[in-house]
């Protein structure tokens, strides 16, 4: 703690740095000035808790000393020692916040008296500054937590428009909040050197990391601000603009530049299209997410996706891995991996002769394969699917170390699990009983023209005994059984929106797409149209 003795007089200085006891004050600084001017630079410089001051001074006087301290410096607490009995001196030491007025000469007893007071209160009122400091450094902390959470609010459609646009102008006057526009970094394209870094826990130091470095970009600009968000165990970054929209990509990619030259790596951004405030807001977002979604993997060097609503069904042919099922089923069942590995190849070679592999395709393939592995393993449990990137999918699209699409990774991920689960079945995962193998059919063929008929043919069995034990043993009527599975395949199919509800009807096994929506709403309570709208609304559960 500091103290500062402002006085022409050399002597009355001394005088009351001998009588004052510091060390049992804990003031461990005295400093001395010999005019006003000179005290307020010191006070400047110092910011001491104690200031002693005469009121008779050449140059400046104390009563303009104590003016400016007021003003200036309010938490020092100003002491006067003045040899003139003055009441206009006493009322201006009084009207500056003066704690006491000695008069020379100097009482010890009475000048530690003094300081004893005025210390007592620098300290209680440093108490509430400190406390007031704390509080203000917890809420500037929770700042960008809170905006973030209006932000998810607002994407799922249930925050307030006018508090978010609100909170955003507390952190940058700037924001107008007019027209915006989205941009979304997806972190899983990380390189596994940078994700190695940030270690097996550090997703969120690493999102914490590059909204920041984001967060500078925009604010040097003025034009944004940048949010953390998660889609279910997935984290991205989201940047809203709200100038220089058309600008929005050659930021982008200077901020990619900035990640670089600080993690040695670049990140794959989807941006939406220019939208007002707040009612495009949701739309620009999921417009990002579909660009990166639809990327083409296979491009690499290419970092900044722009959505493009006619390029949706530009993935070439329809390519389903049910096509090739059979012949893996079969390996799977034999238990070898080569066989396994072997009889993924034509599969393989299929997606080789692509020109286009997307992010959005990749997952349906994945949701088609652990769907056929539930199905081979007798298990009647389907996954359902509720976004177009589901969170219950816990993997990532593999990236190699410069953080392109590693696509050699991706097809071993289809090796390593056709291979585990040859294992489990080996292992003597349950075999399942006659019903359960009519039920592991129906599963399989539900896009079929399947009647109780043709699976009493098949399985050698009276329809009346399939009917009976089907029922005892699932607690569920072969037809409605049926029509689950059908059902179950239609929500999978829903996902990809370059698919006709005519087609996905066809593919699920309804031959009529009114009847198809007819038993989709009694089953689900909504229809085809509304459940694919369900599925591209934003969830941050």
């Amino acid at each position: 703690m500091k103290a500062l003795i402002v006085d022409d007089e050399r002597h009355v200085r001394e005088a009351i740095s001998l009588l004052v006891n510091w060390s049992a004050f804990g003031i461990d600084t005295v400093l001395e000035a010999d005019n006003g001017q000179a005290g307020i630079a010191l006070i400047q410089a110092e910011r001491p808790a104690l200031v002693f001051t005469d009121m008779m001074m050449p140059v400046l006087g104390g009563d303009k000393l104590m003016a400016w301290a007021a003003e200036h410096a309010p938490e020092s607490k100003v002491i006067v020692v003045s040899g003139h009995d003055n009441f206009e001196l006493v009322r201006t030491a009084v009207q500056y916040g003066g704690m006491d007025y000695i008069l020379k000469p100097i009482d010890p007893v009475q000048l530690n008296a003094a300081v004893e007071r005025a210390l007592e209160s620098w300290r209680a009122e440093e108490g509430h500054r400190s406390r007031s400091r704390g509080i203000d450094m917890e809420l500037n902390r929770l700042k960008p937590v809170y905006a973030e959470q209006q932000f998810g609010a607002l994407l799922k459609g249930t925050g307030s428009a006018q508090e978010f646009a609100a909170s955003l102008r507390g952190r940058d006057a700037s924001a107008p909040l007019a027209a915006i526009r989205i941009a979304v970094l997806e972190l899983d394209s990380a390189p596994p050197l940078l994700a190695a870094k940030f270690g097996a826990d550090g997703s969120d130091l690493l999102a914490f990391a590059v909204a920041n470095i984001a967060g500078e970009l925009l604010g040097e600009h003025r034009c944004g601000q940048a949010f953390r968000h998660n889609v279910g165990a997935h984290q991205e970054i989201v940047l809203l603009f709200w100038d220089r929209l058309d600008d929005a990509c050659s930021l982008l990619v200077e901020f990619n530049d900035a990640l670089h030259a600080a993690f040695k790596a670049r990140f794959a951004f989807g941006v939406g299209q220019q939208v007002q405030f707040p009612q495009g807001l949701a739309a620009s977002y999921r417009q990002a997410r579909t660009a990166l979604l639809q990327r083409n993997l296979l491009r690499q060097g290419k970092h900044i996706h722009i959505f493009d609503p006619a390029a949706g069904g530009d993935t070439g042919p329809a390519l389903f891995f049910s096509a090739y099922e059979e012949r893996v089923r079969l390996a799977v069942q034999s238990g070898a991996d080569d066989g396994i590995r072997k009889a993924l190849q034509p599969w393989f070679q299929a997606l080789d002769a692509r020109a286009k592999l997307t992010p959005e395709q990749l997952l349906l393939w994945r949701q088609e394969f652990r769907l056929a592995s539930s199905i081979w393993e007798g298990s009647a449990q389907v996954a359902d699917t509720t976004i177009p990137y589901p969170e219950q999918d816990e993997e990532t699209i593999p990236v190699d170390a410069d953080g392109g699409f590693d696509y050699g990774a991706w097809k071993e991920t289809f090796v390593r699990e056709a291979c585990e689960t040859a294992k489990r079945l080996q292992a003597g995962s349950e075999k399942g009983s006659t019903i359960r193998d009519i039920a592991a059919h129906i599963e399989q063929f539900a896009h079929e023209d399947l009647t109780l008929q043709s699976i009493s043919e098949r399985f050698h069995l009276s329809r009346e005994y399939i009917s009976r034990k089907f029922k005892q043993e699932l607690n569920q009527n072969v037809s409605d059984y049926i029509t689950t599975c059908r059902i179950n395949r239609a929500k999978m199919l829903l996902a990809s929106p370059h698919l006709k509800i005519t087609q996905i009807a066809e593919m699920a096994g309804f031959q009529d797409e009114k009847y198809f929506s007819k038993v989709f709403k009694k089953w689900t309570d909504q229809t085809p149209s509304e459940y694919r709208k369900r599925l591209y609304d934003v969830d941050q559960a």
